[in-house]
Parts: C-alpha cells; sequence; structure tokens
C-alpha cells in the first residue's frame, strides 16, 4: 500500500496490477458500498522479472504520476499518465477512469555485478519544491549487503553507494523512510535504526521543511560547499528484531503532540514510536554549544606509562644497580617538580605469555571462575598469578608514595589485571576525591576471543564533569599481513566490546522556579524507560560525554586512551630497517610503519613494491558514510502518547574492520583499510623521535639476533583522542580528518572538554625486557559546571527552540496534508501563505477552485 498525493492510495497486487483508490473509500465501506478502484493498471512482466513477493515496500511515487517499482536487480520507472501505446497529455482534464492500463516505461535501472539485491526503496522527492528536486531530489534503494545505492530523481542517474555496513559481514538494510528531504531513516535486519544526514540545502527557500536545518546548523560556507558529504548523524538498537518497514507522519503536529511521528515495525510483531523531529538532540545540542556560559574549563596533566616487562620480577630491578631507580626515572619523566595529576601505567607479559605451564594456568583460573565462581581463592594456580600482579601493584605504590618520585603522595584509584595485561590508575591525594563513576571492562581477543592472552582492559572514570577512559592492550604478535590483519581486528573487537555500566544520573529540575518538572523523570527499576525532553535536557551526568554518548561504550568518553604493546610492525626487511637506523633515519623509517596510516586520513601503507593509488571523487560508485563521531547507539527508548521525544542514550562504537580473510587478496585488502576501515581511525599519535622499542636481545642494546632476527618495530605506543577542541589540534599539524571537520562544521560543538595538548612522548632506557619502556603526557583541559548555570541555560534553550522551531514544523506539516489535494507542494505552501497559515481557510480556497476541488 503506497499513500500518494492528489488523495489517492496506491497498491500492488501479487499478479502485478497496480489499484489506485480515491483514500475516502472507507467511508463508502461504512456505507457497505462496493469498493471500485478509480484506476488500475499491470506491471505483471515487471513484477514477474523483479522476483519478489508484492507485499514487500518497492514502489515509491515521484510528482504524483512517476513510478518507481524495485526488483531484486532492477528498477522500472513509469509515467503512469502515458499510455505506453498511445502518447497522452498528462494534463488531461478527462475523468481518472479513462487514464491508460499500461503505463509507459521512461526508465530502467540495472544494478552492477557488484551489488547486491535491493530489499527497499524511499525518496525525499515529497518534501521538495520543483525548484529543488533537480538539485536535491534522489530515490534511494537498500541492498542485502548494507548499502544504499542513491539515484538522482531528475534524470535516474546513479548517484552514488553509500556502505552502512561498517566493515561487518552479514548486514542487511530491511527499510527505509525519509523524513524530510534531508533526514533518511535505515532500518537493518538487527534492529538498529540509522539516521543518515545527507547535507544541508545550500539554496534554501520559504518552503523549504524546517528539518532540513538539522541540529542547530552552524552557516558557514565550508559546510554548504561539503553539502555532498553525507554522515551518519544518529544509531540506535531499537528492537532485537529485524526492522521489518519505517513509516513517517507529520499529522501530530495538527494534533497539538508537537512532534513528527516515525513507527518502526518490526518482525516479532512489535512496533515503536520515535519522535522524528529529534527534539532533544537539537536542544541538547544547542545546550553544548553554551557550554561556555556554565562550565569553567581548566588543565590537567595526564601522564601514560606502557612496558612489555617480558615477565620479569619488580625485584629484578631493585638487584640492578643501574635499575634501582627506573621506576623513579620512569614515573617522574617529567620531572620532579612537575607532577601529573593522574598517572596510568600499563603493562603486558606480566607472566609468560609463552610458557605452556603458564598460559595452562591462565586458562586454567578463567575455567574455574566461570564454572565454579566460588572456588577457593587460596588455590595454587590463582595463586601464583595473582601473587604476580600483586607485587607489581605495590611495587608502582611504593614508587608513588610521598617523597620518594614526587613531593606528594598518589592514590591508587583502580587496578585490574587480565592474565598478561596489568593496569593501575593513579590521582594525585589532592584530587583524589574529584574522581567518580569508576568502572572496568575487559576484551579478549586471544584464541578468537576466549582467552585473554591477547586483548584489552579499559578503566573508565569522571574527574571533575569530564569522562576518561584508558585501556590498556596487547594484540596479535607477528611480521605477515595475515598478522596485521588479525590486529587489525582486535582492534575492532575492544573499541566495540569494551562497555561500562551507565553512570547513575544526576537530574536538575528545568521548571522556572526550580522547584516543578520532575513528573516525567524515569524509574531507575523500569525496565522500559520513557523519557521526555525535559529529563534527558536535565540529565546533567551526560554533560561528562560527547556525541551524544552516555558512557556505556569506549568512545563516549571526552579524552581516550589506547596504549600498550600494540605489536604494529615495519612493512620492510631486517637488512633494510638496519640501513636506516644505522644513518639514525627515523623518519624515513617510520613510512613503513603499519599503523600510522591508518591514523592519518587518505595515507596508504608504504612498502617497497607499493604503487600510486589514484584519488577517488566524490561521486564514486562505493563510498563510506562519514560516521559522525560516536554517535552510535545500542539503546533508545520509544515515547508513547504522553512523552515526545527519542531517547537520546546513544552509545558509541566506531568498530568497522574492512578487513578480507581471503589469502589471494591480504595485500590489497590491507592497503585499501587507509584510516577509513581501521576502529581507532580518529586517534592521534604524537610525532615518534626514538628509535624502535621492540625487539632487543634482554640484558643488552642489540636488536633480535635469534634465528627469527625480527625487524625492529615501534610496537609499544599511545595514541589519544580528546574532544571537539581536538580538531583545532589536528589543523595545526596539517593532518585534518575531513570527516570530523564536516561533522562538526555542520553540526557544530563549543564543548572544549577534552581537548588535549602533547607534552612529551619519549622511550627510556633498561636492558631487563626485549621492549623498551615509553612515556607519554599531555596536558588536558577539563570542565566544572555551574549547576545553577546549567539549569538556566537549559531552560532559556527549551523555551526558545519551543518559540522558534515548533511554528516552522507545525506550517509544513499543514503543507504536507494539504499538498495531498493540489497539484504540488508549491501549491499548498501558496494557499497556505496567502490565509496566514489557516489550515481551515486554505481548504476553503482550495474547494473555490472547480479544477482543484475535484482532487479533494
Amino acid at each position: 500500500m503506497l499513500p500518494s498525493g492528489i488523495g489517492e492510495i496506491w497498491t500492488l497486487r501479487d499478479d502485478g496490477l497496480v489499484e489506485v483508490w480515491h483514500d475516502r473509500s472507507v467511508e463508502a465501506a461504512a456505507l457497505e458500498q462496493p469498493l471500485v478502484p478509480l484506476r488500475k493498471f499491470s506491471i505483471a512482466t515487471e513484477l514477474q522479472a523483479a522476483r519478489r513477493v508484492a507485499s514487500q515496500r518497492t514502489m515509491v511515487l515521484l510528482y504524483q504520476r512517476e513510478l518507481w517499482f524495485a526488483g531484486s536487480r532492477s528498477i522500472w520507472v513509469y509515467d503512469t499518465h502515458t499510455s505506453a501505446d498511445t502518447a497522452m497529455s498528462a494534463t488531461s482534464n478527462g475523468p481518472l477512469s479513462t487514464r491508460p492500463d499500461q503505463p509507459l516505461m521512461v526508465a530502467h535501472l540495472s544494478l552492477t555485478a557488484h551489488d547486491a539485491p535491493i530489499t527497499c526503496i524511499a525518496s525525499n522527492v515529497p518534501y521538495l519544491d520543483e525548484v529543488r528536486i533537480d538539485s536535491r531530489g534522489y530515490v534511494f534503494s537498500g541492498t542485502d549487503a548494507g548499502h544504499i545505492i542513491a539515484w538522482k530523481a531528475s534524470d535516474y542517474e546513479r548517484w552514488r553507494t553509500i556502505d552502512m555496513s561498517n566493515g561487518e559481514p552479514e548486514v542487511r538494510i530491511t527499510s527505509l523512510v525519509c523524513v524530510s528531504d534531508r533526514w533518511l531513516w535505515v532500518g537493518f535486519a538487527s534492529g538498529r535504526i540509522a539516521i543518515l544526514d545527507i547535507g544541508p540545502d545550500p539554496h534554501p527557500t520559504a518552503a523549504q521543511c524546517p528539518l532540513t536545518l538539522g541540529l542547530q546548523d552552524g552557516a558557514s560556507g565550508a559546510a554548504q560547499r561539503r553539502d555532498t558529504m553525507w554522515i551518519v548523524a544518529k544509531e540506535w538498537m531499537a528492537a532485537e528484531s529485524a526492522v521489518a518497514s519505517l513509516h513517517v507522519d507529520w499529522s501530530p503536529l495538527l494534533a497539538d503532540r508537537q512532534r513528527v511521528q516515525v513507527a518502526s515495525a518490526h518482525a516479532n510483531g512489535s512496533v515503536y514510536y520515535w519522535d522524528g523531529s529529534l527534539t532533544v538532540d537539537c536542544q541538547y545540542n544547542e545546550l553544548r554549544r553554551r557550554t561556555p556560559d556554565f562550565a569553567h574549563m581548566r588543565d590537567i596533566t595526564v601522564q601514560i606509562n606502557s612496558w612489555n616487562i617480558d615477565s620479569i620480577k619488580p625485584e629484578v630491578l631493585e638487584k640492578t644497580r643501574e635499575d634501582q631507580h627506573f621506576l623513579r626515572s620512569w614515573l617522574g619523566a617529567l620531572g620532579g617538580q612537575h607532577m601529573p595529576d593522574i598517572i596510568v601505567i600499563g603493562l603486558q607479559e606480566v607472566v609468560d605469555l609463552e610458557s605452556k605451564k603458564m598460559t595452562a594456568k591462565s586458562l586454567w583460573k578463567n575455567t574455574t571462575s566461570k564454572s565454579k565462581p566460588k572456588a577457593k581463592a587460596g588455590s595454587k594456580p590463582a595463586a601464583d598469578i595473582s601473587k604476580r600482579y600483586g607485587l607489581w601493584r605495590s611495587a608502582l605504590e611504593k614508587a608513588l608514595s610521598r617523597g620518594t618520585t614526587f613531593s606528594t603522595a598518589y592514590r591508587a584509584v583502580e587496578c585490574q589485571n587480565m592474565v598478561g595485561l596489568f593496569i593501575c590508575v593513579f590521582a594525585r591525594d589532592d584530587i583524589y576525591r574529584s574522581v567518580r563513576e569508576v568502572d572496568v571492562s575487559h576484551v579478549k581477543t586471544g584464541m578468537g576471543g576466549l582467552h585473554g592472552n591477547k586483548g584489552g582492559i579499559g578503566i573508565r572514570l569522571v574527574f571533575e564533569d569530564t569522562s576518561f577512559c584508558f585501556v590498556n592492550a596487547h594484540l596479535a604478535a607477528g611480521e605477515s599481513v595475515r598478522n596485521n590483519m588479525a590486529r587489525i581486528e582486535h582492534c575492532a573487537a575492544i573499541v566495540k566490546n569494551l562497555s561500562f555500566k551507565r553512570p547513575m544520573p544526576e537530574y536538575q529540575s528545568l521548571a522556572a522556579n526550580g522547584l516543578a518538572g520532575q513528573q516525567h523523570l524515569p524509574s531507575q527499576n523500569s525496565s522500559r524507560q520513557t523519557v521526555s525532553p525535559t529529563a534527558d535536557l536535565a540529565n546533567l551526568t551526560l554533560d561528562a560525554y560527547v556525541d551524544g554518548g552516555d558512557g556505556q561504550r569506549f568512545l563516549d568518553h571526552a579524552v581516550c586512551f589506547f596504549s600498550g604493546d600494540l605489536n604494529f610492525r615495519l612493512g620492510l626487511s631486517r637488512q633494510q630497517a638496519e640501513r636506516y637506523l644505522d644513518i639514525n633515519d627515523l623518519d624515513t623509517l617510520l613510512q613503513f610503519d603499519q599503523l600510522l596510516p591508518m591514523i592519518t586520513l587518505g595515507a596508504q601503507p608504504k612498502s617497497l613494491s607499493s604503487q600510486p593509488s589514484s584519488s577517488s571523487n566524490l561521486r564514486s560508485e562505493s563510498s563510506t558514510p562519514i560516521v559522525a563521531p560516536n554517535r552510535v547507539s545500542t539503546a533508545a527508548t520509544p515515547y508513547e502518547d504522553s512523552v515526545s521525544t527519542l531517547h537520546n542514550q546513544t552509545r558509541s562504537s566506531q568498530s568497522s574492520s574492512a578487513y578480507s580473510s581471503g589469502d589471494e587478496d591480504d595485500g590489497e585488502s590491507l592497503a585499501s583499510i587507509g584510516s577509513a576501515g581501521f576502529a581507532l581511525r580518529t586517534f592521534r599519535e604524537m610525532p615518534i623521535l626514538f628509535r624502535p622499542t621492540y625487539k632487543y636481545d634482554p640484558g643488552t642494546d642489540t636488536y633480535d639476533t635469534s634465528e627469527k632476527r625480527r625487524v625492529p618495530a615501534w610496537c609499544d605506543r599511545v595514541l589519544f583522542r580528546g574532544g571537539s577542541g581536538q580538531l583545532q589540534v589536528r589543523h595545526q599539524h596539517g593532518n585534518i580528518d575531513a570527516q570530523q571537520q564536516v561533522w562538526h562544521e555542520r553540526f557544530g560543538d563549543y564543548d572544549l572538554q577534552g581537548q588535549t595538548s602533547p607534552l612529551i612522548y619519549q622511550r627510556l632506557e633498561t636492558r631487563q625486557s626485549d621492549h623498551r619502556p615509553i612515556v607519554a603526557a599531555f596536558r588536558v583541559k577539563v570542565k566544572t559546571i555551574d549547576r545553577e548555570a546549567r539549569r538556566m541555560a537549559s531552560v532559556d534553550v527549551r523555551r526558545r527552540a519551543d518559540a522558534k522551531t515548533l511554528p516552522g514544523m507545525v506550517f509544513f506539516a499543514k503543507i504536507l496534508w494539504l499538498s495531498r489535494y493540489t497539484a504540488s507542494t508549491s501549491r499548498a505552501s501558496e494557499l497556505l501563505a496567502a490565509t496566514g497559515g489557516d489550515l481551515p481557510s486554505a481548504i476553503n480556497s482550495l474547494l473555490s477552485s472547480p479544477r482543484e476541488a475535484k482532487l479533494c
């Protein structure tokens, strides 16, 4: 069933018969009158070729006459006002029942051999007037492979293919609907829903849909010049069932419900209703713009220490004269007079991962902890491993005690371990009480995710009103291309699977007097929360996180660090590497590093046999949408009749890992990853000015002389990602991430929390391990919120949004309703403008025209 303009509903039968009904036929049924279609025609031949059942949503009607019908691998376009045999006038004044039975096919669009079958189709043309259709009118077709093919509605040209799979296999798009000319809602077989933003209109008109303005757009010329870049603005898990169909309804705005309603119908029979106007997102984004008005910013120092210790005990350092003071030198790398506020120490290989005996112990500990949660803690295998972590914690606490490394003491915020990984977070004693919301997450990536010999540990905390997440990781070893693909996969798994508890909300009353307005707050014990715009805007806890996140995912946090033995290698031979090391030509050697190209936009991993690659253009047949930083959500709540919001508790995940598992394409797949398919693509690294940290013969300064003669490499790394101010730092270094720049130009963000400035990045010298330890320090901007000033700003944002946005949305809802009975959207806009926006008066004007009245 397909609603259309001019008061019609179109249906497609299993035999290919398309019937056009007057949308008031229900009244005839109530009077027990026979239902007779206004006209009908057949597309039986195309339906048979399409190989699909008619119940699937595969039709879209444009211009009130042009029907697009999608099959599995083709799209047929018909002029339903013109006969295939006789060219009839499209402006015929004859009765509708005399229109032709066989429509004229005006285009047949076919997919390529690389395209997956089409599953659904939608268009934004109904939201456009005639002036803007040529530039912004599209028909979108979703496919079984998670792609969206965009066709130009004006000339049937295939405009581009957007990959919505995010590098994940078996992603199937099951439904599409356009909520405005800018916002395309996408439903997936997994139950996810995403909102694709195709960009603002560079040439808006008076009748423009108010949702085209997006989430409080800036009007910068740069953003308008990039209007061809499409962004995934929001994404969440709607239900644990496929999204069978999506439907949009603007009419609730005419009933004082103050929302555009989007319904998602799922395969399990459930139906959810969402706020298509993105009320909370718009208001919350505007509130973030006002952060300087209610938050005080200051700088703190964060230090990250990382070392693969090759299973040595701390007593080894104490017994060696040259290493007796090593821990103090390593932890005090900034100098004793400069005391970091937060120190994070990450160790790898605390136990011998190459020892079969130790590996068996760790596996035994993991198995018994699951099957026998109440087993005796003193069992020997578990005790041996735990003792090793205890020794290192004691050594670190001793080194950070008052008067040892620094004049003040540090207190442990959290210490965690997993097989060979160990991470401790310390805060200076005078700021320790400012740390809250501490939580931990472990991700195993060894043996296909079953074993913790490889993986990562994440620690989340909030300092004052800014969130941090620290990850200590140990990724797959090895120098082959396949080993590097495994490392990329491990990064994706860690970023995707780190999961933290949702922080406790801190609500503010947004009533003008500050004493009321709490009636819509969600119950913490309710399994199904319904959250009003007031409640979400009032949740001050969310201000500590970025881009719609709520602290449950790694990339929700304003400041993220990813460090450890990442094991990325150099793409050249041992002999060639030694040649550059002999002359200390580190800059050239770094050009062969496997990691740097993936955190540098547009760069390709260099090898001695690599060839220059051609640049892609905006109209490439295969492109990836710009995923807005941290806009991915796995939990959202639909509203009920009394609530008018889309739950904006997003959970972030940028976990694309576009790799190939086939041997024949490994080299090409690796080269094609660049930064687009890497889970840490939004991270940066300070310039590396030190020699490779791996692999040394223990006890010497000589790189590996064993039979394997491993190529020296910078395996030990510290990557970081700051808040919105991060963009400015990237620009200063000449390394602009265009995807992030478009996002911030289009949506804006004036919250400078998390802005990160590098201080030091260096390695230290000790011969006790086959790795050299490293240390990095940063100056990070954190915020402290004035609670009352923030409450007043929230009240003002809500008041201004109601006064500014809602009238425009109501007016456009009237245009859409009236356009069902007029020749075009422009005509409906003219009628409403002439009557001052009064819908009954516009209807009377419409009925006074004999030619238009017969369409009603």
